[in-house]
């Protein structure tokens, strides 16, 4: 499902890193690494730039191309802000307005956003045919819609966008369903996940390694076998794993290498452990979609 083929890689040399410093002066720009990967661009505005997304993205051109792929994504992060949008009218300003996932950390404060699983927020932002950018909370202080109502607002456009690809695909011996498209707002429809998928009590397992891509398996195993019912809930929660660190690191996008438990639309983290090469589920978990099983019985490898 991800398998891009890798021309060259960004993070062998300092090609990539040259180039940021490169663009970011000719632009009136200096540059200086900071914590977390990200160069400071500091001239007529201040930004950061993620050289984490950036590689990944270069990743999947010629190495050729890495010039001018610099340059159009440099010159479009300063365009947008150097230029800021007049967001003072609301009539124009809300048609513009989506709801997007971001990395915990990236909420570095001021922000329009709030939790929307562990390691992850859902972010107000400003979707223009140049950029998107997120709002800030001073920002959305001016809107007539506030709180809960202005991140409907936000999600209600998302879905007017369209719905997204629906597939399925084995990995390994497990059945998921894959929501991908190309779009930076595929893991907010994790919101309506239920209007893709018939989900049971038991809900699914997720991952939403990037932002355009989110994989499902749904929990039905009807076995009346406790030991069946945990080594295809372990075998599943691993294959879902491995896929989920790939793709994250892969990127474009990363948001999170992790598994979630997803029910009645909320998400919970499975913190997995492995025990002799074995996975050992959340014994929350395991007893809501299990139900008993011996300790022999799960200590059984897959």
């Amino acid at each position: 499902m991800t398998g891009r083929h890798t021309r060259h890689d960004p993070a062998a040399d300092g090609t990539l890193d040259s180039l940021v410093v490169l663009v970011a002066e000719s632009l009136g720009y200096g540059c200086r690494a900071v914590a977390g990967d990200v160069v400071l661009l500091e001239g007529p505005t201040r930004l950061h730039v993620g050289m984490r997304d950036l590689r990944q993205i270069a990743r999947l051109v010629p190495r050729d191309d890495w010039p001018a792929l610099v340059s159009d994504h440099i010159t479009t992060l300063t365009t947008a802000l150097e230029e800021p949008l007049d967001l003072s009218d609301f009539d124009v300003a809300q048609h513009l307005l989506r709801t997007r996932l971001y990395q915990s950390a990236a909420d570095i404060g001021g922000l329009a956003a709030r939790p929307f699983a562990p390691g992850l927020i859902e972010a107000v932002v400003v979707d223009t045919p140049t950029a998107v950018r997120t709002v800030t909370a001073q920002e959305a202080a001016g809107w007539p819609v506030s709180g809960d109502a202005l991140f409907m607002l936000g999600r209600a456009n998302v879905r007017a966008d369209g719905p997204l690809r629906l597939e399925e695909h084995d990995l390994g011996q497990v059945r998921v369903a894959v929501l991908s498209g190309w779009t930076a707002y595929t893991a907010t429809h994790l919101a309506w996940l239920e209007e893709y998928l018939h989900l049971g009590p038991h809900g699914a397992l997720v991952t939403v390694p990037n932002r355009s891509l989110v994989i499902v398996h749904p929990l039905r195993s009807s076995d009346p076998s406790p030991r069946a019912r945990y080594r295809a809930a372990a075998s599943a929660s691993h294959e879902l794993h491995s896929h989920a660190q790939h793709a994250y690191e892969e990127g474009p996008g990363s948001l999170s290498p992790h598994v979630y438990w997803w029910r009645a639309g909320q998400m919970d983290r499975l913190d997995l452990r492995y025990q002799d090469g074995t996975v050992v589920l959340p014994e929350g978990f395991a007893a809501a979609v299990v139900g008993s099983a011996s300790r022999s019985e799960r200590a059984e490898p897959l």
